[in-house]
């Protein structure tokens, strides 16, 4: 039997040298690769979940000049994870990227959902999230990781796969209410329409009825238009 395979797309932002690819390759490979080269535009590549789950995740460049590119890459995105290197000004890249998504909220999914990611923890084993930045309720998961050493990896891709899985499980009830809603809109639409055409003391045997609007046509016309059918 042919399983149909449910996709979410994922989005990664952050600053140019934050740790992007890195955490991506870390997650599918288990790997780190000192010689990244930098991300032109955005990088695709797919993460499975499961068999029929599968996380299509486009991992963006960091550049400045690329930042007019975003919204092609991001557009409809599901998941955003943010990535601040934690060996540079955190304050500012928080406050960038936290308000690039507030402006460009119409531009994701209704339901997208927030990863926030500080990276590098190879660097300062001693980093601690600032508490203003762990009380923001708008990320599901806030957390600290490294892919250089793999810490906190694996605590990430679990995070991933409960998410994708509660969001695909959102997406089919909000298409089942969705078609509940169409068909239930349509049967009483249909009602509506049989009490219009049947009450009407204004209808004639030759008269027709196009959404509730009605056109009367005569005898004499509706024979002249079946002479021309037959011939």
């Amino acid at each position: 039997m042919c399983t149909m395979v449910k996709k979410i797309k994922l989005v990664l932002f952050g600053n140019s040298g934050a740790g992007k690819t890195c955490i991506v390759q870390r997650m599918r490979y288990n790997t780190f690769n000192y010689d990244v080269n930098l991300t032109i535009g955005a990088a695709y590549t797919i993460y499975t979940v499961a068999d029929n789950i599968k996380i299509e995740i486009w991992d963006t460049a960091g550049q400045e000049r690329f930042h007019s590119l975003l919204p092609l890459y991001a557009r409809c995105a599901e998941i955003i994870v943010v990535v601040i290197d934690i060996d540079k000004n955190i304050d500012e890249q928080f406050l960038k990227w936290n308000k690039y998504i507030q402006d460009n909220e119409t531009l994701f999914s209704p339901n997208v959902k927030l990863i926030l990611i500080f990276n590098k923890h190879d660097l300062n084993n001693d980093f601690e999230i600032p508490k203003d930045i762990v009380n923001q309720t708008q990320f599901g998961l806030i957390t600290l990781v490294s892919a250089k050493s793999g810490y906190n990896i694996d605590k990430l891709k679990l995070h991933l796969d409960i998410t994708v899985k509660k969001y695909i499980d959102e997406r089919a009830r909000a298409s089942h209410e969705y078609r509940n809603n169409f068909n239930n809109s349509n049967s009483n639409n249909s009602n509506n329409n049989n009490s219009n055409i049947e009450n009407s003391s204004n209808d004639t045997i030759f008269g027709y009825t196009f959404s509730n609007m009605k056109v009367n046509a005569g005898l004499l016309e509706c024979k002249e238009k079946i002479k021309k059918c037959i011939i």
